[in-house]
């Protein structure tokens, strides 16, 4: 039997969510600010939101309906302001944990919400009904959706499309990505591609403007390149191939990046370089060796390479930098190294960065808790945290970028 308790909410959680003091230890409230007297629902150390008795000034009305549901968004009850408070906090504290109490956190930048060119939907199957969304928060439920105040209107215009497609032809996931070149749909779910499977794609891409549509990792179709231009080079990413989020977000990096490098460089090492977001604009300014594991990628970039003009030399090679980092040696005292590394950070990459002459690293990271932790081991070698500029271009989640240079 749930227990009624109300308490005030002392702070916001790394996950967005409220913290209290409860009769057992401490509680984690969803949809709870601090500051706020709440009723809660406590059943062991579950506590759930029954009511907001006073609420905090931050507190906004929510931009979607299924707010508090949908588990794609955490703060969208949280007034704009108080999320960059909360993400540069975030980058705070991660910094503090690893023995960077002093560093410099510049504000968020904070970037438009509604600007998303990427979403994947689920689809479930009740009889006849279909449901397409999102996952619930911390829930293999679906949530049904109809639009979504986070992504570009270009992706919210499939929606229908889709969820009438699903009914059709029996896929679990639709990845789709919005780029200037095309839209690019990703399909999967152990789907039978018949001929009458494949007409019906071909019929959806040209009524729904689909440039390009694989299925369980074939190419279905290509009606012309989803591409994007990075560092104003033509470029396809693979499908579903790794993109910043946003048009605006990668911009916003790509600039940030550029602002670090300093002067007096004879090459700039990309270090998880993907398809080239940063290589392809360092490259109107130095040389560049790019590395990456994954292989679309890559051929993606080479792809790009072939065609581009006005470009300093690029070399791109296929690496997993987990595996076979690139080791000090292959660096010199003249690179600017750039690095960009997924969730899990770059632990191994950083401790040949830091047995190597280089002398300057800017970093870009999704995940500051990892990034802290390849801190410390570049700062053992003598190399010095410059301002870090917290990045945010997912708008009412808790995740956020950073930007930051390291030098000696």
């Amino acid at each position: 039997m749930p227990e009624a308790f109300e308490t005030t909410i002392t702070r916001l959680g790394a996950q967005g969510d409220g913290e209290a003091q409860g009769p057992h230890g401490i509680l984690h409230i969803p949809f709870a600010l601090p500051g706020e007297t709440v009723r809660l629902a406590i059943e062991g150390k579950a506590a759930t939101l029954e009511a907001v008795l006073a609420p905090a000034p931050e507190r906004v009305a929510p931009a979607c309906t299924v707010f508090g549901r949908c588990g794609g968004c955490q703060l969208q009850h949280l007034a704009a302001p108080a999320i960059a408070d909360f993400k540069r906090g975030l980058v705070r504290t991660a910094l503090a944990h690893r023995g960077f109490a002093d560093a410099v956190v510049e504000p968020t930048l904070s970037l438009a919400a509604g600007d998303r060119r990427r979403a994947k939907f689920s689809v479930m199957r009740l009889g006849k009904r279909i449901l397409f969304g999102f996952r619930e928060r911390r829930q293999h439920r679906l949530v049904d959706v109809e639009t979504c105040p986070a992504i570009l209107p270009g992706l919210n215009r499939l929606i229908a499309p889709l969820r009438a497609l699903a009914a059709r032809i029996p896929f679990e996931t639709a990845m789709v990505t919005v780029l200037p070149g095309g839209t690019d749909l990703v399909l999967e779910g152990k789907i039978r591609l018949d001929l009458d499977a494949r007409l019906d794609l071909a019929d959806f891409a040209q009524s729904a403007d689909i440039a390009r549509i694989t299925a369980d990792g074939e190419v279905v179709l290509e009606r012309h390149a989803p591409s994007l231009r990075l560092g104003d080079v033509p470029v396809t990413p693979a499908p579903g191939g790794f993109l910043q989020p946003s048009e605006s977000g990668e911009a916003a990096l790509v600039g940030a990046v550029l602002a670090r490098l300093g002067e007096g460089h004879r090459r700039a090492v990309d270090l998880f370089a993907g398809c080239g977001t940063f290589a392809l604009a360092l490259a109107r300014h130095l040389p560049v060796a790019a590395f990456e594991g994954d292989a679309p990628a890559v051929a993606a970039l080479e792809r790009a390479l072939r065609q581009a003009r006005g470009l300093k030399p690029v070399t791109a090679a296929r690496r997993d930098l987990y595996r076979r980092p690139v080791e000090a040696v292959e660096f010199t005292a003249d690179d600017v190294v750039v690095i960009d590394p997924p969730r899990d950070g770059a632990e191994a990459q950083c401790r040949t960065l830091a047995a190597s002459e280089v002398r300057r690293i800017v970093a870009v990271s999704c995940n500051p808790a990892s990034f802290a932790r390849d801190a410390r081991i570049l700062a053992e070698a003598g190399f010095t945290l410059g301002p870090v500029q917290p990045v945010d271009q997912f708008a009412w989640s808790s995740h956020v970028e950073l930007v930051t240079v390291l030098t000696r």
